[in-house]
């Protein structure tokens, strides 16, 4: 989840002007993983200078602090360089406490991946580090424990102790220098003369081709205490703090919410909740009166229900076979993993098949903490390799400000997803990663079942049974016209959606229905189980559905999602969940009136998610809560 590097000479060598530039031209492409923070570290035998940023790496080597070390290593050389491109999930940002590398005594640690029980292990742990709130403190207290413990037992004990996604680059004041990963997300390869480099993926090396994967769960040491303590000198600078606000939505808790907005978000959802179960319904499933271009027959069976077909299965073989034949190996593949049920319960259906997979996520931004700890969570368990691709996340955050301010003011229904384009690149990601690995297959676990449809009707679909089964909501090239021209309309009614429509909205347009898309849908040849996938899930992987910011665990990774179903309840009556449970009474997977149960706790808001949604992108969620209630007040009959 963030970016590695480091380039290093044997004992008694120095590093020359061109391992320097090979380390920066490293770092740069490390910021394709993360940017909120960059650190970089000169090691040598009688000095370690360390300097951070709370802004990209490209950036803090424009400071005084990164052109001292770099400046030192191209005139005077060094015994290593290392350094760390961060993709903020534990610790603000906006502290240099928090960002790498972290110091802890004579430890100092760049840390790629979430460690899970970070908890447990800190307050098991002799030594104190708790003004450093990231989770990639806990490391180094464990190897600053060994360490003052007189080394006692091999230092695989240390990290055999963490659980999640971990690689590593550590280094001790005494003279230490070792690497290790759990996952794979380590590559070496020589450079000649007894120099080497490590990145966290193949093409941040100079010759991506020559570079081996360091072995799992070994620690490989490139030295070891060589000479008395030395000074670790760290400076640190910060250039701003623009969009870093937004990173504190990760941490909000119910205690620190105002009462006031709690009572009023309740008394909204409460009444949209009672106006929905007023609606008339379909007789065979759930769907409202409401749900865009819905009709119902002489028996009070929706259009959808009508022309619904039960889709044939090929079966878990023939999705194995397909695979295998499309994998350059006959065992390597790329799964796309979000940190929800369904990407999780396939990277593990991957691995009990024999797949060998790499993850990937593309993370704009939105993806929750607990949707990133499952991600760990399976990746460290299974040995995965994961793959992140990040945006600027806090440039996103502050388009996103923009448009949800100039959304909130005058809301329409229609146009809310121009506040989730963000994360449609995803798919344009996903082909790149698959060429960098080799043309690895894509496989992605959507499935028919997930089909909201009221979305793309609201933009001018139309309904028809898909040829695999199932129904397909169809936009055709006017409806696509017709969707630009109500996304600009809206756009010059409320002109702060102009930003997000010229950079997400067109690029997400493109990327999502103009581009292709080439993936290997395994819901598609096995039928979607949300009841094995839950059970699977939870009990073998401690898997979260994060009930404390989501009322179900379908969206959880998504930290959008109690804000826009919010709306379409207020809005529509309903929301995505009374389209998933409509489809699984088509499927045949629950009755009708298990859904209308269901739907019951589904469409309940989680006040802490929908929060922590505003304070992500910086938007104070008591203005925004006046404005979700003075629409509720014009689209709910009654309220006051």
């Amino acid at each position: 989840m963030c970016g590695l590097f480091a380039v290093l000479t044997t004992p008694r060598s120095r590093l020359n002007e061109d391992d320097v530039d090979a380390l920066i031209a490293a770092g740069r492409l490390a910021q394709r993983r993360g940017s909120d923070a960059s650190g970089l570290v000169l090691i040598d035998a009688d000095r370690i200078d360390v300097a951070k940023a709370n802004q990209a790496f490209a950036t803090l080597l424009q400071t005084h602090e990164g052109q001292d070390i770099v400046g030192a290593a191209r005139k005077l050389g060094a015994e290593a360089l290392f350094g760390h491109s961060r993709l903020e999930t534990h610790g603000y940002s906006g502290s240099l406490d928090n960002n790498q590398p972290i110091v802890v005594g004579s430890w100092l640690v760049v840390h790629n991946g979430v460690i899970t029980n970070e908890a447990e292990l800190r307050s098991a742990c002799k030594i104190d580090a708790s003004g450093i709130e990231t989770d990639t403190a806990v490391i180094s207290m464990l190897l600053e424990e060994w360490d003052q413990g007189g080394r006692e037992g091999p230092v695989d004990a240390v990290f055999e102790r963490l659980r999640g996604e971990y690689s590593v680059i550590a280094a001790s004041s005494t003279g230490d220098l070792l690497c290790r990963t759990n996952v794979g997300n380590l590559y070496r390869e020589e450079l000649g003369d007894g120099t080497t480099i490590l990145a966290s993926e193949p093409r941040q090396l100079p010759n991506p081709e020559q570079s081996r994967q360091l072995p799992l769960e070994t620690t490989v040491w490139f030295r070891q205490q060589g000479h008395d303590r030395v000074e670790i000198s760290q400076v640190g600078t910060k250039l701003g703090t623009e969009g870093m606000e937004g990173a504190m939505g990760l941490h909000l808790n119910h205690g620190s919410l105002d009462d006031d907005f709690v009572r009023q978000m309740d008394r909204v959802s409460e009444a949209a909740l009672e106006h929905a179960a007023s609606l008339r319904r379909c007789t065979r499933c759930v769907l409202p009166e409401t749900f865009p271009g819905l009709d119902f027959d002489a028996n009070g069976v929706c259009l959808v229900c009508r022309d619904f077909t039960i889709p044939q299965y090929a079966g878990l073989d023939a999705l194995e076979a397909d695979l295998r034949d499309m994998s350059p190996d006959g065992r390597s593949v790329l799964a796309c993993l979000s940190g929800g049920r369904d990407s999780c319960y396939i990277l593990h259906l991957l691995c009990e098949m024999g797949f060998k997979p790499t993850a990937y996520t593309y993370d704009w931004g939105m993806v929750t903490t607990a949707a990133r700890e499952n991600m760990s969570r399976m990746c460290g368990d299974l040995h995965v390799e994961h793959v992140v691709v990040s945006p600027d996340i806090r440039r996103n955050r502050r388009r996103i400000n923009k448009a949800l301010h100039a959304w909130l003011k005058h809301p329409r229904i229609g146009t809310i997803p121009i506040l989730m384009a963000g994360d449609k690149p995803y798919f344009r990601w996903a082909g790149v990663i698959s060429k960098e690995r080799g043309n690895l297959p894509a496989v992605m676990a959507d499935h028919p079942l997930e089909t909201t449809g009221f979305k793309s009707m609201l933009a001018g679909a139309k309904p028809a049974p898909s040829p695999e089964g199932g129904v397909s909501y169809r936009l055709s090239t006017t409806s696509l016209c017709k969707m630009v021209f109500s996304y600009a309309s809206h756009a010059t009614r409320s002109p702060g959606l102009f930003p997000s429509l010229a950079k997400e909205g067109t690029r997400g347009f493109i990327d999502y229905y103009l581009g292709k898309h080439e993936f290997v849908r395994p819901f598609s040849y096995i039928p979607w189980d949300e009841a094995e996938l839950e059970t699977t899930l939870r009990g073998t992987y401690d898997w979260s559905a994060d009930e404390k910011r989501s009322s179900t665990s379908w969206r959880m990774g998504d930290g959008t999602a109690p804000f826009y179903n919010l709306m379409y309840l207020l809005g529509l009556g309903m929301t995505e969940h009374d389209a998933l449970r409509s489809n699984q009474v088509r499927f045949g997977l629950a009755t009708r009136e298990e859904s209308i149960e269901r739907l019951a706790q589904d469409n309940r808001l989680n006040v802490l998610g929908l929060a922590s949604y505003f304070a992500t992108v910086g938007i104070d969620y008591h203005w925004a809560g006046r404005h979700i209630a003075d629409y509720a007040r014009r689209t709910i009959p009654g309220l006051s």
